[in-house]
Formats: structure tokens, C-alpha cells, sequence
């Protein structure tokens, strides 16, 4: 991978939080921020309106392949933001239509991790097409 591959992956990765954080403030209403940015187990903090109440989620992002790399569990929900595309005279060329889940922390433990005990695959998770869009899932954990 050249290193311009690596600067375009590495901006799509950041920019994967800012989307994340715009999905869920909009089909939520809930208040949504950026976690200080020296934290490495979560990226992303939702709270309620009276913030009593809040979460924390992790984003990954990937635009080869349907899986992602957890290290830690320290958030509460983790969103993956599924991307398929090539990178082609230093553009991104998207391959098929975005997908975007969102998984409760404990059907991510729950979950085989592969041998490195950090690859997270949603394919081993039944029905995880359930997790599409599940943004409700932060409304229910918030109320």
C-alpha cells in the first residue's frame, strides 16, 4: 500500500467517528460528542437531554472487508461502518452501498474472536442484519 493508500485510509477511519456521531444525533435526537481524543477505548460519548444518563461507543471502520479489529471493552456499543471501496488514482471509488450496525458490547464479548482474540466478524452473530440501522438500541440503553 503506498503511503498516500495509508493517508486516505487513515482519513476515512477518523472521518468514520464524525459519521457515526451525525448518524446517531439524527436518528436519535440524543446529545452526541467526540470522546477526548487520548482515549483508546471508545470514540464516541451519547447522552440523554438531562445527561443523567450516557454511553459510550466505539466505531470501526472498513472498506475491505465485513470485520474489524476490537482491542478493549470499555464502551457500551460498537458501530461499524461497512465501506466497500477501492482506492484508484488516489480516489476512493465506492465498490457497493455503505452499511452501517450498530452491536451491543455484550453480543461483541459474546462473539468468536478468531486467534488473535481481536477480529470481530458480525457473520458469526445470528441474524446480525437485526443490528443494521439499530439505532434504537441507544434510545432504549438512554431511557
Amino acid at each position: 500500500m503506498s503511503n498516500i493508500e495509508k493517508r486516505i485510509s487513515a482519513s476515512l477511519a477518523n472521518g468514520a467517528e464524525y459519521l457515526a456521531m451525525g448518524e446517531i444525533a439524527a436518528n436519535t435526537g440524543l446529545l452526541v460528542s467526540q470522546a477526548p481524543r487520548n482515549n483508546a477505548n471508545f470514540d464516541v460519548i451519547v447522552n440523554n437531554h438531562d445527561l443523567s444518563k450516557g454511553c459510550r461507543v466505539e466505531v470501526k471502520h472498513s472498506r475491505s472487508s465485513f470485520k474489524a479489529n476490537i482491542s478493549g471493552n470499555e464502551y457500551d456499543f460498537l458501530i461499524l461502518i461497512y465501506a466497500p471501496s477501492d482506492i484508484k488514482e488516489n480516489k476512493v471509488i465506492p465498490t457497493s452501498e455503505r452499511e452501517i450496525y450498530l452491536f451491543p458490547q455484550s453480543i461483541i464479548e459474546a462473539c468468536p474472536k478468531g486467534k488473535t482474540g481481536t477480529n470481530f466478524n458480525p457473520k458469526h452473530i445470528e441474524n446480525y442484519k437485526q443490528y443494521k440501522n439499530a439505532y434504537s438500541l441507544i434510545l432504549n440503553f438512554l431511557s
